[in-house]
């Protein structure tokens, strides 16, 4: 079989590019219908001197599927669709989201000197994966969310720190940045990290005349209110099935556990050297842990990136297989068994085992991990 696939690789090549303009195409298409998570509203309630967390908070309606739980940055950032009506901002996100979906692959790949050719085949996978589809579709915020992210694992310098911050405003995924710096001991870095957050909560409460301090929890006021949770990850399995009652105790203990196992994993990491491989694997600690929807699998992207830049070792070709299923498979498989129980806490096993295996192999392997 594998030898088949070399013999046709460049036909193979040619026929994946036709299918992936023209699935980026089908996508594009339903973006400009659909974007309905896209957070306009909330950010034009903002520029209206309106608290959008209070606002809800107090019963006022939302605008299709646009709540507002994330954190003040991301309104601000938003000014600029504010000043247009509905369907042409929206249509200025989908081209935003299309082209962070070539951007992001190429930055990472030219970053760790990965190959033309390869470069090109995992721009191709991205851009038709289904959480990248979904991105685009639903006007998501999970690609503008890994843009930052990535940025201190590809640039060192004081922007690219400053900026990773601005990822904070997805509570649920921007975390582990955080977490990363401090395990890491770059506190110079968190607290550059931390001015974003800093600046925006400053210009948010001055702009709506909103109390400093009660505007600084109510993003999550507002999070624990609509008692966010999914499935397959820890956060969500302990909500659903030990701790059931909805109350502040319950959650702080479940928070307490999910930073702990989180830092404790860091801890691991912090001594694996090899950039790709460290981002690789960080960001799958969101994907576990914390609560997250088929879009945010965009994470998968450097353990994809890790797996084709060396096809050769077992544990590259088994992450590219795995990155593959949750990228194109699992969604299916999910609604085809619907939803059930013992499928979410595979998904939690086989998600930390991937970890777990990674970690160990790479951290024993010192030549490889220094690649």
């Amino acid at each position: 079989m594998r030898a088949l696939i070399l013999k046709y690789k460049n036909f193979l090549l040619i026929l994946f590019t036709i299918v992936s303009i023209l699935s980026l195409f089908e996508t594009i298409l339903k973006g400009l219908k659909n974007s309905m998570d896209f957070q306009w509203h909330p950010s034009k309630l903002f520029w209206e001197g309106i608290n959008h967390y209070k606002y809800f908070l107090d019963g006022g309606k939302m605008f299709m599927a646009q709540g507002g739980q994330y954190g003040h940055a991301l309104q601000i950032i938003l000014y600029p669709f504010t000043l247009v009506e509905w369907h042409t901002a929206k249509t200025i996100w989908v081209v935003i989201n299309v082209l962070l979906s070539f951007l992001i692959p190429f930055l990472i790949c030219r970053s760790f000197k990965i190959k033309a050719q390869k470069t090109f085949f995992i721009i191709l996978i991205f851009i038709t994966c289904y959480p990248t589809r979904m991105t685009i579709n639903y006007g998501q915020q999970s690609l503008f969310i890994l843009f930052f992210l990535m940025l201190p694992f590809i640039y060192k310098n004081k922007y690219s720190y400053f900026l990773s911050g601005l990822s904070y405003v997805k509570y649920s995924t921007g975390y582990i940045i955080f977490f990363y710096y401090f395990i890491e001991k770059k506190f110079k870095l968190l607290i550059l990290a931390l001015f974003p957050l800093f600046i925006s909560w400053f210009i948010y409460f001055k702009f709506t005349d909103s109390d400093p301090l009660l505007n600084f929890f109510e993003p999550f006021q507002w999070i624990l209110f609509h008692n966010y949770q999914k499935t397959a990850d820890l956060y969500s399995l302990l909500n659903m099935h030990l701790f059931k009652t909805n109350n502040l105790f319950n959650k702080f203990f479940i928070i307490f556990i999910v930073v702990v196992i989180n830092l404790l994993f860091l801890f691991k990491i912090k001594k694996i050297e090899n950039k790709l491989i460290k981002m690789s694997l960080i960001f799958l600690l969101p994907l576990i842990f914390m609560p997250h929807s088929n879009y945010d699998y965009v994470l998968l992207l450097p353990l994809l990136i890790l797996g084709v830049s060396n096809l050769n070792l077992k544990i590259n070709r088994f992450n590219f297989y795995f990155v593959l299923y949750y990228f194109y498979l699992n969604r299916l498989i999910k609604h085809l068994i619907n939803k059930d129980i013992y499928f979410d806490i595979f998904t939690f096993i086989f998600f930390i085992s991937v970890l777990i295996i990674n970690i160990n192999y790479y951290r024993k392997n010192i030549s490889i991990n220094n690649f």
